[in-house]
């Protein structure tokens, strides 16, 4: 366990003192040489001596870190060339643009802006919102347009002058917050953050020993044939049940595993559990299981995959691999011989999330995919007329594709009748179940097989019935 100070008590330079030993692992991102070759550290040194300098008697300084979400997206679409140029303008012609402030490229897609001001915090909280809006405004470079969105770490400090480490390690801590929030926000530093370290360094110490001990498990949530709004698979989603802390969200344990390189051996362990509980159910069920785009861009992965499946005993055509629309950028020759592996065994692909923005027509064309399945965040704009005709847009596409087409998070009725009426094949969301654990899907698949048989007249198998 970890000694947690008093936080509330304490300035922001005795909290970080307190805390030494237990960084962040986004702060790692601003170590390093900048452009400039001076570290980022003594760059931000100085540049806080510098502004400290001109402040009056009556202002405070707010630092604000800045990470451009998945800014390696851009490098890879336009080349690093160009991702430098995007660089360049979002310092010298987006940020130049904010009066009053002083504004430095720390390293990669990191930067940081000082601003000194006397009003009250809302002041330096609505120029973080100001910073967001200006790095949002579309980027044209060669025959590309950049869309940016950016996280923002926020920390004003207090009457105790902390130094720029102090203020760094603050500001980075309230930038991973931000960061995990799904990036495109911005986080305030609070104490109560340095209790969230506490619990990310226990679950980080806990993680690997609880995958030892079978503590991760697929839970499976239904994938249902609109029309009729009956289960015809599930998918597979991790959960942690955690000896102390109960059932841990992906959100909180999943970021961590990638960090620690444990992605891949988690993938194998819910892969082999998915593929065991799916032979219990009947034979037309599919389960689903989701890759990552470093997972799907590594051969190795694949071969480890078909032994799994052919240990299990499961029929290929009943695994279902789902890879995102960002793998297909990454490494597109290797995503490719991936799919292939697959599917030349019989295993079905589906493309996930799709509606982000990454996938161009050409690479969907080029790959041999299966399903499309729609991003959730086009189902939550169907109250919109601009949202409704990029669904239909979607499905219509998967048609002609004769790919079919799946749409998560539906939360309505009003949704899946919207989707019934564009003939979209299937559906998922919390309409229609949400994530449950192994013997509670076995009983509503066994179920569900149970009553067809008695609809059609048939014989009900023994191992039918529920247990």
């Amino acid at each position: 366990m970890i000694d947690r100070p008093n936080v509330h008590s304490q300035s922001i330079s005795s909290m970080i003192e307190s805390a030494s030993g237990r960084r962040p692992h986004s702060s790692a991102a601003l170590v390093g040489s900048s452009l400039t070759g001076v570290s980022p550290r003594r760059r931000l040194q100085r540049a806080v001596s510098d502004v400290r300098g001109r402040m009056r008697p009556a202002d405070r300084l707010a630092l604000m870190l800045i990470n451009l979400d998945r800014f390696t997206l851009v490098n890879d679409l336009c080349g690093p060339a160009k991702g430098d140029a995007v660089l360049d303008i979002v310092l010298h012609e987006r940020l130049a643009r904010l009066e009053g402030a002083f504004a430095a490229h720390l390293a990669a897609d990191e930067f940081a802006c000082l601003l000194p001001f006397s009003a009250e915090d809302d002041a330096a909280i609505a120029f973080a919102g100001r910073l967001q809006q200006i790095i949002s405004e579309p980027i044209h470079i060669g025959q590309h347009v950049i869309y940016l969105t950016a996280s923002i770490g926020l920390v004003i400090e207090d009457a105790n002058a902390p130094s720029a480490d102090n203020l760094l390690h603050a500001a980075s801590i309230a930038l991973s917050h931000a960061r995990e929030a799904g990036g495109d926000s911005v986080r305030r530093f609070h104490p109560d953050m340095f209790v969230d370290i506490g619990n990310r360094a226990e679950l980080e110490n806990d993680l690997r020993s609880s995958m030892m001990r079978g503590e991760l498990v697929p839970y499976y949530q239904p994938i249902v044939t609109l029309g009729s709004s009956a289960p015809t698979g599930f998918e597979a989603l991790a959960r942690w049940h955690h000896p102390r802390q109960g059932l841990v969200a992906p959100d909180r344990f999943l970021p961590i595993a990638d960090e620690m390189g444990l992605d891949r051996e988690l993938l194998f362990i819910l892969t082999r559990q998915a593929c065991r509980d799916a032979r219990d159910w009947p034979p037309h069920f599919t389960v689903s299981i989701n890759m990552s785009p470093s997972q799907l861009c590594d051969p190795e992965n694949a071969v480890t995959l078909l032994k799994i499946l052919f240990a299990s005993g499961l029929a290929p055509g009943r695994l279902i691999v789902e890879i995102t629309e960002s793998a297909l950028i990454h490494n597109l020759a290797s995503a490719r011989e991936t799919i292939r592996s697959l599917r030349n065994t019989g295993i079905r692909v589906a493309l996930d999330d799709f509606g982000t923005g990454y996938a161009s027509l050409s690479r969907l064309c080029n790959l041999e995919i299966d399903h499309l399945k729609i991003d959730r965040t086009l189902i939550q704009s169907l109250d919109r007329e601009a949202g409704r005709k990029l669904v239909k847009a979607v499905v219509d596409l998967g048609r002609s594709l004769s790919m079919p087409v799946t749409a998560e998070g539906i939360g309505t009725e009003e949704q899946a009748s919207f989707l019934r009426e564009l003939d979209c094949a299937y559906g998922q969301g919390y309409l229609f179940g949400r994530p449950a654990p192994a013997a509670l899907t076995r009983d509503i698949a066994l179920g569900l097989a149970a009553r067809e048989s008695l609809l059609l007249g048939e014989p009900v198998p023994e191992n039918s019935q529920p247990a």
